[in-house]
């Protein structure tokens, strides 16, 4: 189910790699996806729950080690990326826009324990001795988490807004906005030329062409 290790190595500049093969296409087609568009690279090594859960665009790139547990809808937009070591949890549901991005090793919660004391926690407990909060994560166009972020429950991303290195964010943002720490503060106003230059790729023929690399 691997790609060729050949087409591997030329479209990396004929580097030599080393448990770093991504899925075909048709490998990828193959698989039970709620939906599925084109120019989508899955590296061998993904963990996938409840396939008919995710539905993906086109020109996706989702790198190794990444974990989706999509026991909820799971939704991801065209032109994003999921760097490698990403966890999403998406029981309450999650969706990544168009041209939204995840860096490395970011996290991604949509249900949350009672941690009060009141009730028992963890999924060995029956679930009438738990006291759960979900609540759905939606990351709109040209958001983008930063490496090691932390999301909780119920948060927007808005559109353009970015959260930082190893910040963790449990409201939502404003967009084209930049925040940071823990708890994530804002920090600067983003410029917003990225909102039409995204639209005119949507548009363009470039659209049916495969980039993901």
């Amino acid at each position: 189910m691997r790609a060729d290790h050949a087409t591997a190595v030329h479209d990396r500049g004929s580097m030599t790699n080393y448990r770093a093969d991504y899925l075909t296409m048709e490998a990828i087609s193959a698989m039970p996806f709620k939906s599925l568009g084109h120019d989508v690279l899955i590296h061998e090594r993904v963990t996938l729950v409840g396939i008919e859960n995710i539905s993906i665009g086109s020109h996706v790139r989702i790198d190794p080690d990444v974990i989706l547990l999509a026991t909820g809808s799971l939704t991801i937009g065209c032109y994003t990326h999921i760097a490698s070591g990403v966890f999403i949890t998406a029981k309450a549901g999650f969706e990544m826009k168009n041209f939204a991005n995840i860096a490395h090793g970011a996290r991604i919660y949509t249900i949350n324990d009672d941690y009060s004391g009141a009730h028992l926690m963890g999924p060995t407990i029956p679930a009438d001795l738990l006291s759960l909060s979900p609540g759905p994560v939606l990351m709109e166009e040209h958001a983008s988490l930063g490496a090691g972020g932390i999301v909780l429950p119920g948060v927007t991303l808005a559109e353009g807004s970015v959260l930082g290195a190893l910040s963790l964010i449990g409201r939502s943002t404003e967009p084209w906005t930049m925040y940071g720490g823990v708890p994530a503060r804002p920090i600067k106003q983003r410029r917003r030329e990225a909102i039409r230059i995204g639209q005119e790729l949507l548009e363009s023929s470039r659209f049916s062409e495969n980039t993901v690399r």
